[in-house]
């Protein structure tokens, strides 16, 4: 038997239910200990697993204050100076690594890049391998928005053994940012079949009901929904869209929710809050398809990867049309387990929404059960755990 491996993972916030599939990667890996570190938890005991062992070291007020000032701003440069000079920051990174020390760490894993800028001095201090893993907004937004991670990522990629990504197009922004290609490690994300279970679902041709579930972000292409749901339903009147995930207040949702009732959509367009992990299975069960049309963000913000979401909804035999964005072709085979369009194109996407209301049983349920094998062969998150303890026991080798 091998011996378990000491893997420090270490997280802005610890953890967002958003990004629950971050958690079961690591919780899945085999042969790991695992140990967290993270500036901030949240109060979401879902994810604190009594396996893994936590520091209770966290970023108190004032240094909640050092971390929101900005350095480029003149009136809050002289405050952030100030905090600097009392080695807040220092104090909370001696305390990680002495927790590092103590627990005889093997690894350090990053999750997100300015994560692992922030504690990129703990693993040269313990002398151990380094892992980094992008996953989204910090591919091509945080570089373009905060243009000193250009010059940070290139140090970044001098100093870490390895990078992780979801797939090909995530490893194609690496190697663009200037990533050496032997230090880059594509493992997918996934899920773990059995909390998902296959639903059959009844179709008949005329008839179709579609769920969009995510965040009120603009890469997640709401606005495209709601457009291309709109022109479909001037051909077919048997339709229904729910969007799930908003709060009511990002401008995004704005957006949406004055659109839909500019156009008088109210009774066929459904918009809820956000829903807990767990019970989406139980929500997909009720829709025929899932939408998600990604698209870059004005802000360059990306699926980089892609949503984790399509694996889920794919698993209870839904077919998917979303976008040639990022990663997703890799999780959804166009034609197979559902439809892509290009990335804004609003008529692609209202042919799509026009084909599966078009659609009969028999049809649609040779995608709904290629979504489900195409998930089970590719996704299962065990089989994706393990290469990311391959790729430590590489690293220790």
């Amino acid at each position: 038997m091998k011996q378990p491996l000491h893997i420090l993972h270490l997280f802005g916030t610890y953890l967002p239910q958003t990004e629950n599939w971050a958690y079961r990667l690591i919780r899945h890996a085999p042969d790991t200990r695992t140990f967290i570190a993270a500036k901030h938890y949240t109060d979401d005991n879902r994810f604190r697993d009594p396996v893994f062992t936590f520091s209770d070291r966290t970023f108190g007020n004032l240094e909640k204050r050092y971390e929101r000032l900005r350095s480029n701003h003149p009136l809050e440069l002289p405050e952030k100076i100030f905090l600097r000079l009392f080695k807040f920051p220092r104090r909370y990174l001696n305390d990680i690594a002495r927790f590092a020390s103590e627990n005889k760490i093997d690894i350090v894993h990053a999750h997100f890049a300015p994560v692992a800028w922030f504690y990129r001095a703990i693993p040269r201090r313990l002398g151990v391998p380094f892992v980094v893993s992008f996953y989204g907004w910090d591919y091509e937004r945080l570089p373009h928005t905060h243009p000193v991670y250009k010059k940070r990522y290139r140090q970044l990629f001098e100093r870490a053994d390895a990078f992780v990504c979801e797939g090909p197009h995530g490893a194609s922004i690496l190697r663009r940012h200037g990533c050496p290609e032997d230090k880059i490690h594509v493992i997918p994300l996934g899920i773990r079949p059995g909390d998902v279970p296959f639903y059959h679902r009844t179709k008949a041709p005329g008839r179709l009901r579609l769920v969009q579930v995510a965040r009120f972000t603009e890469k997640k292409g709401f606005m495209d929904t709601v457009k291309a749901f709109h022109r479909a339903l001037a051909e077919y009147p048997n339709l229904y869209l729910r969007l799930v995930g908003s709060d009511g207040t990002s401008e995004v949702a704005k957006a949406v929710h004055a659109y839909v009732r500019t156009h008088g959509l109210e009774a066929k367009v459904h918009i809820t809050g956000p829903v807990p992990y767990e019970q989406l299975p139980d929500l997909l069960k009720d829709y025929h398809v899932f939408i998600q049309p990604s698209r870059y963000a004005a802000d360059r913000d990306c699926e980089g990867g892609a949503p984790v979401t399509l694996l889920e909804a794919q698993a209870t035999g839904m077919p998917v049309i979303a976008t040639e964005h990022c990663d997703i072709p890799t999780f959804v085979a166009d034609g197979q387990t559902g439809l892509l369009a290009p990335e804004t194109d609003v008529d692609a996407l209202a042919r799509h929404i026009i084909r599966f209301c078009r659609m009969g049983q028999e049809e649609f349920d040779e995608f709904a059960h290629a979504a489900r094998a195409r998930v089970l062969a590719h996704y299962h998150i065990k089989q994706n755990a393990t290469k990311l303890s391959d790729l430590y026991r590489q690293l220790m080798a």
